[in-house]
């Protein structure tokens, strides 16, 4: 009788786990439906229509007949040796011409405005960082041939017509180069338009370079930036100063060569079978540092900006840096993967498109759900990452806890900021996918497949594409109420 009453219930279970993935499927390609056919045609067909609601009823009352296995575990987990961790958890919620060519501003003159307050991105801030912002994009460098960033913005402000044909715009793809019909890596601004003045690229095809030589015309025309008009409260020197050093400090460059290269240390040493005390003190060391640095780097740019730095890819990014980082601190055995983690992470903000820029602050983000919201997501997303190296129960449960907890969270904001707890919108619905494809290693009792390790870091590493897309794919490749995160 046992037997058969388990054996039913192991059914229940299994088609629950069943339709939950069928939602899991629907919803992912709602978000590619409504990136083509819009959001009301989404919600009228799949959203709002009845089987669809059905499926969530049926998936959740079946789901009851599981959850009284899971009680033990939350128990032990927040009364036995969670007590901490249970506080750590809530804390969380309140939470081309040559140079005689051109005319170029003298680089002592240039030195002596650096200071200089202007009004920049709706902000008060030296002259030195649209200066290095605008010369990073167009050259891809923080100089160019010998001129400093100031040099640069101040001579093109100022002789246009000499600076034209400096071939120093940045061209990556092979493609935009043999449509100018150009072979060299720079191109001038000149080069893009014909002699007639018309715009030689498709317009909208190469926005990359469009973004640039839309910096240019601003920089021109006088609207890239403005100087602080009187009635304006200057910031502090200190003020100033900070912003400065920071922005010529290679932060990213810094974190994530030490990154890789203690990891590489660590490796090589395992390999050797060396592991003393000294060597672990010494990494242990090098991980605070590195963890000390991230956080003051973030703490500087808090303090500049006036907002909490968890508004932009860039940003979070360095979270989830941050988070392996820390994590790497309290484990010797397994040090590698969040120093991987880490390095990689940094990395890719370093060498891919995310904009640094410091900005303010739009009215859907001014909220106190902000912090608490997105550090949970950026913690859980931290774990998931680790996981790609070795299965954890424990680290899995916690993922999973911090995620559904950021979804909570997220929806409480969502009502404050848009009047309801759930639109829909993208980034939600994957964030919702990713949640139930991460239940399944959870279960090996419904699904036996998920009792062997190799079946599970294959599953993990393949679940992992869904934090992906939540995280990258729902800001570059879909549109929806959360596309201001980029």
């Amino acid at each position: 009788m046992e037997q058969k009453r388990n054996k039913i219930l192991l059914t229940i279970r299994r088609t629950s786990f069943t339709i939950y993935a069928i939602l899991a499927m629907i919803m992912a390609a709602a978000t590619f439906i409504e990136n083509s056919y819009g959001s009301s045609f989404v919600h009228k067909h799949i959203y709002d229509a009845w089987w669809f609601i059905a499926l969530w009823i049926a998936a959740l009352c079946l789901s009851i007949t599981c959850i009284h296995k899971h009680f033990a575990w939350i128990k032990r987990l927040f009364c036995k040796k969670g007590k901490t961790a249970a506080i750590a958890l809530l804390c969380l919620l309140p939470l081309c011409s040559n140079a005689a060519e051109r005319k170029v501003v003298e680089r002592e003159q240039a030195d002596s405005m650096r200071t200089l307050q202007v009004i920049y991105n709706d902000r008060i801030c030296p002259l030195n960082t649209p200066a290095l912002e605008l010369t990073k994009k167009l050259t891809g460098k923080k100089s160019f041939e010998g001129l400093t960033a100031e040099q640069i913005l101040l001579s093109w402000s100022l002789y246009p017509e000499e600076w034209k044909d400096v071939k120093m715009i940045k061209v990556k793809k092979s493609a935009t180069r043999n449509a100018l019909g150009i072979k060299d890596e720079y191109a001038s601004f000149a080069d893009f338009f014909d002699e007639e003045g018309n715009y030689r690229l498709t317009p909208g095809k190469y926005t990359e370079i469009e973004d640039r030589l839309i910096l240019l015309v601003l920089l021109t025309q006088g609207e890239l930036f403005t100087p602080l008009p009187k009635e304006y409260q200057p910031l502090s020197k200190a003020r100033i100063e900070t912003e400065i050093l920071y922005n010529n400090i290679p932060t990213n460059i810094i974190l994530f060569s030490s990154s890789f290269t203690l990891a590489f240390c660590l490796f090589f040493l395992q390999l050797k079978h060396k592991d003393n005390k000294a060597i672990r003190v010494t990494a242990l060391s090098i991980k605070i540092l590195l963890s000390l640095f991230l956080a003051t780097s973030l703490g500087v740019r808090w303090y500049i900006s006036e907002h909490i730095p968890l508004t932009n890819t860039y940003e979070t990014m360095q979270i989830v840096a941050l988070t392996a980082l820390l994590y790497s601190c309290f484990t010797h055995k397994n040090a590698m993967p969040p120093l991987i983690i880490a390095g990689a992470t940094l990395l890719v903000t370093h060498i891919a498109s995310f904009d640094p820029q410091i900005t303010v602050l739009m009215p859907a983000l001014q909220s106190p759900w902000l912090s608490s919201h997105v550090t949970t997501i950026m913690i859980s997303y931290s774990l998931f990452a680790m996981l790609l190296f070795k299965p954890n129960k424990k680290m899995l449960i916690w993922a999973e806890v911090l995620l559904a907890t950021g979804i909570l969270l997220g929806s409480i904001w969502a009502k404050t900021a848009w009047g309801s707890y759930w639109s829909w919108d993208p980034k939600e619905t994957w964030a919702l996918i990713s949640l139930i494809v991460y239940m399944y290693p959870l279960h090996p009792a419904t699904f036996p497949w998920f009792r062997s390790e190799s079946h599970q870091k294959l599953y993990l590493r393949l679940a992992f594409l869904t934090i992906l897309m939540t995280y990258f794919g729902c800001n570059y490749l879909l549109t929806g109420m959360h596309s201001y995160a980029q």
